[in-house]
């Protein structure tokens, strides 16, 4: 399985997909047509799920996702929660977050209960970093 970096924009999210089962994703997400752009790492998602590593760590750092961003990082975080239940990967989060923005703390909440199998770290932070 190849890995997929997709370089982030003022518009568009960083992502870094590796097949060994780093992750990582964050930035800004506010595409024009968060489909489109979310269609190649969903496909990814998809590829790695077949044949995931015994590990999945994923670390997530947004500072702004608007809300079909916000839908895709919800569908990615269900596939997530399905590799974790067929018991192929053990799946792990860090998510930082600015303190001050308590909609995104509110979002990651939603996740975090939504995908309740995966351990989740969430760390505020002062600054987001940029990719």
């Amino acid at each position: 399985m190849e890995n997929l970096i997709v370089e982030g924009s003022e518009k568009t999210p960083h992502f870094s997909l590796l097949a060994n089962g780093d992750i990582s994703f964050g930035g800004v997400s506010m595409p024009e047509d968060a489909a489109s752009f979310y269609f190649e790492i969903m496909d990814w998602i998809s590829d790695y799920y077949r044949n995931p590593s015994e590990q999945t760590e994923i670390t997530v750092s947004f500072r702004y996702l608007n809300s079909s961003s916000s839908s895709m990082i919800f569908k990615i975080f269900h596939t997530f929660k399905r590799l974790q239940e067929s018991g192929k990967s053990l799946i792990s989060c860090v998510w930082y977050y600015e303190e001050s923005d308590r909609g995104m703390a509110d979002y990651i909440e939603r996740i975090k209960n939504h995908a309740d199998n995966i351990q989740f770290k969430i760390k505020p932070t002062e600054n987001i970093l940029e990719y």
